[in-house]
């Protein structure tokens, strides 16, 4: 195996607008990041990964880049600004940068075949501005990789505490892709099966104030028979769908 990466600091680590708690919980067994992944695989069949520059940003701990790497056999540039979850991450044979895309690093202009953005965009307060410079990343014709959280109706004190702005729909998604340039090429809604659950936790962490408690019960299943069980009902589910669910992930192409 390649030998283990280090962190490499382009810019400085700077807070943003995600919980520590929630990497600590996040783990490639979890049935939502196996979930997610699938759906990847499923609104994009024939996608191969193979000899292309691939990034995520905002990789966090590295799941996705874990993902990619075992599935297709790639090399994944990530890049996130909160160095705990650099490194702590799984993906520890894979780059790994501090780095504020806002700097614009010459390395990286037009470099990349295609961008992972999973639930990314929902932490970002100046969407526009920030899509523009993940372009500065993306090849022309390159392909932008988006997973967000579905649905106003469904934001509740976990989102709150979690650091998302705001929740999608197809037509919110599409809005602000399009003014940065951006053509939607497949989409899905995703998490049918979850909608009762995720408006149960909305009701059930209505009012509470323990910031780390909300992150802990609002993501972590209650052991590993209830994991397994949340993963078989994720897989009911046809993807892609129209309909309604807990996750919107959409594949959008540079013009």
């Amino acid at each position: 195996p390649p030998p283990m990466s280090e962190v490499i600091f382009l810019s400085k680590a700077a807070p943003v607008h995600m919980a520590d708690e929630w990497f600590e919980i996040a783990n490639l067994n979890h049935f939502w990041i196996r979930r997610r992944f699938a759906v990847l695989q499923k609104l994009a069949p024939g996608m191969d990964f193979r000899g292309k520059q691939l990034g995520e940003i905002g990789c966090g701990n590295g799941l996705v880049q874990q993902q990619l790497a075992e599935h297709y056999g790639v090399k994944v540039d990530g890049f996130d600004l909160n160095e705990y979850a650099l490194r702590h991450s799984v993906a520890v044979n894979q780059p790994r940068y501090c780095y504020d895309i806002f700097d614009r690093h010459p390395e990286f202009a037009d470099r990349y075949d295609a961008l992972v953005l999973f639930d990314v965009l929902e932490h970002i307060e100046q969407e526009k501005a920030f899509l523009e410079m993940v372009l500065f990343h993306l090849k022309q014709e390159g392909q932008l990789l988006i997973n967000v959280p579905a649905f106003m109706a469904f934001h509740s004190r976990y989102d709150e505490v979690v650091g998302h702005q705001r929740r999608y729909d197809f037509a919110m998604l599409d809005r602000v892709c399009s003014a940065a340039g951006l053509k939607c090429v497949a989409r899905t809604y995703w998490g049918l099966p979850m909608v009762p659950l995720l408006l149960l936790r909305k009701l059930w962490l209505r009012g509470q104030t323990d910031p780390q408690q909300v992150t802990r019960r609002g993501y972590k299943p209650p052991g590993g028979a209830a994991n397994w069980l949340l993963r078989l009902a994720a897989e009911l589910e046809p993807i892609p769908q129209s309909l309604l669910g807990t996750s919107l992930m959409a594949i959008y192409r540079r013009e």
